[in-house]
């Protein structure tokens, strides 16, 4: 094969065949053109997917109701307790002063000496229930009796805190040195009046009762009930007014003495009121109003990106004119502007409640008229969203992104014609392969027969130049 000038004839039949090819190729690059423009098109249908989930998000967040019925509560002085407030509350002002927090009972021994000193051996049974005015232990019913077995090898005052907090049994042990030596504190792990400990001992040394061995951690305040430990702390519930109704409950966060309403306690503060005020929370109503709002507007820009037209430089965008985004943008406007029916007596378009498009197209939210329709009517501004228009803004982007919707049809086709583009592309690679081979086999035909024309000319002007000259006879 020729690769460099005739041998014979001197022609550059390299260059020649190289110049004649890259005519022959001119459909290749039409074909790389071709789909490198469907390949942007694909990328702009990508990016179009993109927005258009982030916007059903937005929408999908919209359509929860409780995004418009929630309520939040706020106290005048926030150091007494913090409260919030969810569905079931309902608006209004009430006046609260926190009398007293509710406490654990804590019960301590006398010191001894070191942490090791033998306590004994035995069973502590315990019973969480309240001592009442008439000198009686009343056993709180939902809870159970607890027994807890100290072994010997657990006998000493350190001994008997482990065995105690590995029973999980509802208290807390531990040891505090008061300078004169190690005192065995139990404190309940519940609050209230009726989270108050008994606990009675079967002691291994045979007396139950006395003064001595494990008999030491007996408690029982009733009257005449054995009593070896001491109270520090009393159980005691938490106490307060609502509205000048007093209120009794066992824990510092009380949730069912205001309907929806959950505080929990800090501070008691006697004679010194503060004021609760609980209202419709539409701060996180407008934040999802505003998150779909910037949902839509950046789709609407993704659409003009894709879509313009630059007069100036007489220049397309990839998708300008394209069928596909006209009908993303009639199909979303048409949402946009349509009339629901009204419930609830109330709004039926989303103008009304403050949400309409800008001269450029995108969206604004008039958030004057949004909280003043959100506080007037509440339940129409509920309705409207999230029964109405954020359910078929979540049917519309389902259908162009579903499987076999607008876009991936959109897209298989364009996948499919880029297919037959590699098919094409293929099919013209082998034709020049041929072209290539015959030009080259021509050329090496011509080279031979202009080579063997050459040396005939030569043998020819020697065979002349051989010849008699007329006149030289």
């Amino acid at each position: 094969m020729l690769s460099s000038p005739g041998i014979g004839s001197g022609l550059d039949v390299h260059s020649i065949i190289g110049q004649l090819m890259r005519v022959e190729q001119r459909p290749l690059a039409a074909l790389a053109t071709r789909e490198a423009k469907q390949q942007a098109q694909l990328s702009a249908y990508g990016s179009l997917k993109g927005a258009l989930s982030s916007l059903q998000s937005s929408a999908q967040a919209l359509a929860k109701s409780t995004t418009f019925t929630g309520f939040r509560a706020s106290l005048a002085d926030g150091s007494l307790a913090s409260v919030s407030a969810a569905a079931g509350a309902a608006a209004g002002r009430h006046e609260i002063e926190v009398l007293t927090l509710a406490q654990s009972q804590k019960i301590a021994s006398a010191p001894f000496e070191t942490s090791a000193t033998a306590l004994g051996s035995g069973t502590l049974t315990l019973t969480f229930g309240s001592y009442e005015d008439d000198g009686t232990f009343s056993p709180n019913p939902a809870e159970t009796v607890r027994t807890i077995s100290i072994g010997a090898e657990q006998s000493s005052v350190a001994g008997v805190r482990d065995a105690i907090n590995a029973a999980d049994a509802g208290v807390t042990a531990s040891l505090v040195h008061d300078g004169s030596g190690y005192r065995l504190v139990i404190a309940a792990d519940e609050t209230g009046l009726s989270h108050a400990m008994r606990i009675t001992v079967s002691d291994d040394d045979g007396d139950d009762t006395d003064n001595a061995g494990l008999s030491q951690l007996a408690y029982d305040a009733s009257t005449g009930g054995t009593a070896h430990l001491t109270e520090t702390v009393a159980a005691r519930n938490a106490t307060l007014t609502i509205d000048g109704i007093a209120i009794s409950k066992a824990a510092n966060t009380i949730s069912d003495a205001l309907e929806g309403v959950t505080l929990t306690l800090r501070k008691a503060d006697p004679g010194n009121p503060t004021s609760l005020t609980i209202a419709r929370d539409s701060a996180s109503a407008q934040a999802a109003v505003e998150a779909f709002i910037k949902g839509f507007n950046e789709l609407h820009q993704t659409l003009r990106n894709l879509s313009n037209y630059d007069a100036t430089n007489q220049q397309a965008s990839v998708l300008t004119g394209d069928s596909t985004l006209r009908a993303v943008q009639t199909q979303m406007r048409r949402l946009l502007g349509s009339e629901f029916p009204a419930e609830h007596g109330g709004f039926s378009l989303l103008t009304q409640i403050g949400i309409g498009f800008q001269k450029d197209g995108s969206l604004a939210l008039d958030s004057s008229r949004f909280s003043a329709s959100l506080a007037e009517a509440p339940e129409a501004v509920t309705a409207l969203l999230t029964e109405q228009f954020a359910p078929g803004l979540n049917r519309l982007i389902d259908g162009m992104l579903q499987s076999d919707g607008l876009i991936n049809s959109r897209m298989d086709g364009i996948q499919a014609s880029i297919k037959t583009l590699d098919s094409q592309r293929e099919a013209i690679g082998r034709r020049l392969e041929d072209t290539e081979r015959r030009l080259r086999a021509q050329f090496a035909a011509l080279d031979t027969m202009l080579a063997s024309m050459s040396q005939t000319s030569n043998f020819l002007q020697q065979q002349l130049a051989n010849l008699p000259k007329i006149g030289d006879k």
